[in-house]
């Protein structure tokens, strides 16, 4: 028996759209987003706008839009178009009403701009963090015009600083110009800090030692010539020193005043008693032998 030639399968379920938006062309020149998909879960107002401005890329007329959009529905978000009624879609705006209307349970429902007023510079908080804080709100409100963001960024200001001051004077008329108002601030600002955390480790490195004891520090550094630390001349045998520590950690203080400080604390061993008697330069005295021959900072 002869089989029975068939043609290709038709569609079990009639489409939702008008002839008009089933024949609309495709752009030419189109890639599809693998990560734009819509299953149901997320919110529908994110997801048009992520779609549309993928549409506004490649320029597609709202008639071929609404094709691609149906694309790339999954799971429930799918099952819900192929039950829209056949040809009951005429428009891309009357499509985009119904998606979000069917998925409004998954809407993400931010609260009103005026939530912003909340936000207050802290005291002593630099304009560079303050800013930083207000403008992570404000992708989370909705209504937030650039007008209603300047006008609650100068509300929350601290009053008497020197930046709000110069803004009772003249007033930016844009959110750009605030910004470009508080620039010069920001940057006053950034070079006190430095200045302040420049000034403090210098106070701390100039109370590690008294003036005197940073003279000689300095006197010994600076001296000409000195043996590397490791190599020195051992007075006692004529041979260098032999070390397996040929690298050390500069020390924040030197080494007499270390010594006078912890001294009567037990961290010290008993010095070995000096041999060297006929060499001693006894207009020298070292505090740890407790015997001439060299100065407390320059002991080993």
């Amino acid at each position: 028996m002869e089989r029975e030639k068939r043609g290709p399968p038709s569609s079990a379920t009639p489409s939702p759209f008008t002839a008009a938006i089933r024949s609309s062309p495709l752009p030419r020149v189109f890639r599809h987003n693998p990560d734009l998909l819509f299953n149901g879960k997320a919110d529908p107002v994110e997801y048009l706008i992520q779609f549309n401005t993928e549409m506004e890329v490649y320029q597609v007329p709202e008639m071929t839009r609404c094709r691609l959009f149906a694309a790339s529905l999954r799971g429930s978000a799918q099952q819900w178009f192929s039950k829209l009624g056949p040809a009951s879609i005429r428009t891309w705006r009357q499509l985009e009403n119904l998606f979000v209307r069917q998925f409004q349970s998954t809407l993400h429902y931010s609260p009103h701009v005026a939530t912003l007023a909340n936000i207050k510079q802290r005291e002593g908080e630099p304009l560079e963090e303050y800013f930083r804080r207000f403008n992570a709100e404000v992708p989370k409100v909705r209504g937030a015009s650039d007008e209603t963001i300047k006008n609650f960024l100068i509300a929350g200001l601290k009053e008497g600083s020197k930046f709000w001051k110069s803004l009772q004077a003249s007033k930016p008329r844009t959110l750009s110009e605030f910004y470009e108002q508080a620039e010069p601030f920001k940057r006053v600002e950034k070079s006190m800090r430095e200045l302040k955390i420049s000034e403090n480790y210098r106070d701390k490195r100039d109370r590690s030692s008294s003036p005197d004891e940073r003279r000689k520090t300095y006197r010994r550094s600076s001296s000409p010539k000195k043996p590397a630390r490791g190599k020195e001349i051992n007075k006692d045998s004529g041979r260098p020193y032999t070390s397996k520590w040929q690298t050390h950690t500069p020390m924040v203080a030197s080494i007499d005043h270390i010594y006078a400080t912890y001294a009567g604390k037990g961290v010290f061993q008993k010095a070995a008693p000096l041999t060297d008697y006929n060499k001693r330069d006894t207009s020298k005295y070292c505090a740890y032998h407790e015997a001439t021959g060299h100065d407390t900072a320059d002991c080993r």
